[in-house]
């Protein structure tokens, strides 16, 4: 099935542009001039770079928030990442995906990288995480986030952070997120849906006893069910998120990647210094 992002994509292969003259051409030839520069003082040709980033359309306010196709990308993650690559001079062409076809687009080097996602294993073998001194570098990440679970409004389905019972409940969760796994290695019953829409469908009818996914996600889709579903206490486990790379991508462009992330953890860092902004 042919990709359907939020802009057009470049297939592979493709050149990366090498000057500014280049990325200049390549925005012109796709029609993404107006787009990439749409409330940017950018011109044709002031541009070093140009990334392509995939993300995924479930929302997670305020990290990523939910936008008709033919809008602007929003949320903080998308802003962090646009800003730290504008003060690199390069540009951002995100594109807008089903969660499963994100990752799938970054590995087959359909796009660069894939915005918001936590470290697995299985990530790990087919995308670039940033790393120091050989371990997952979390001063890098975008955000840290906590599975949570949600449940119907009175029901008896409970987490100790140990145990959930009844023993017997099946947990709901979005296909292809990373909770999956932590609830197999142990050995939670649980059964993936496309999203929150049709979990709490599932969790409404009975057919799941709970629902796991991310708190600013969950509380997003509830609160369109006021006195329905209601969240537990106890957080399932608390994860940090990244942006990340093809190889194919980071072995051509180390250096940019390199400085990419660490500007993302330094606006990072800025950011929850302000006055207001909880630190995560």
């Amino acid at each position: 099935m042919a990709l359907q992002p939020h802009v057009r994509i470049m297939s592979r292969p493709r050149a990366h542009p090498d000057s500014e003259q280049d990325v200049a051409h390549i925005a012109r030839r796709y029609g993404l001039l107006p787009l990439l520069c749409a409330g940017l003082l950018c011109t044709q040709a002031q541009a070093a770079c140009l990334i392509t980033l995939g993300y995924h359309d479930e929302p997670i306010p305020p990290h990523i928030e939910r936008a008709v196709p033919s809008a602007e990308p929003q949320g903080s993650a998308i802003q962090l990442v646009t800003q730290a690559a504008r003060e690199l001079g390069c540009l951002i062409v995100w594109q807008r995906l089903p969660n499963l076809r994100v990752l799938h687009a970054a590995i087959h080097e359909q796009s660069d990288g894939a915005l918001f996602y936590s470290w697995t294993k299985a990530r790990s073998l087919q995308l670039i995480y940033p790393q120091q001194g050989g371990r997952l570098d979390a001063s890098r990440r975008l955000a840290t986030l906590n599975y949570v679970l949600y449940r119907r409004q009175g029901s008896d389905v409970d987490w100790d952070g140990k145990t959930l019972t009844p023993h017997a409940c099946v947990v709901g969760f979005n296909e292809g997120w990373s909770i999956g796994s932590y609830l197999d290695e142990r050995g939670i019953p649980h059964s993936g849906a496309n999203d929150s829409e049709h979990n709490l469908k599932r969790l409404e009818k009975g057919r799941i006893c709970a629902y796991a996914t991310l708190e600013e996600s969950g509380d997003a889709a509830i609160a369109h069910f006021p006195g329905r579903f209601e969240k537990l206490p106890i957080s399932l486990l608390r994860k940090d998120y990244f942006l990340v790379f093809n190889p194919f991508y980071y072995r051509q462009h180390s250096q940019q990647v390199e400085q990419l992330w660490n500007k993302i953890g330094r606006l990072r860092e800025q950011a929850q210094a302000r006055p207001g902004i909880e630190s995560k």
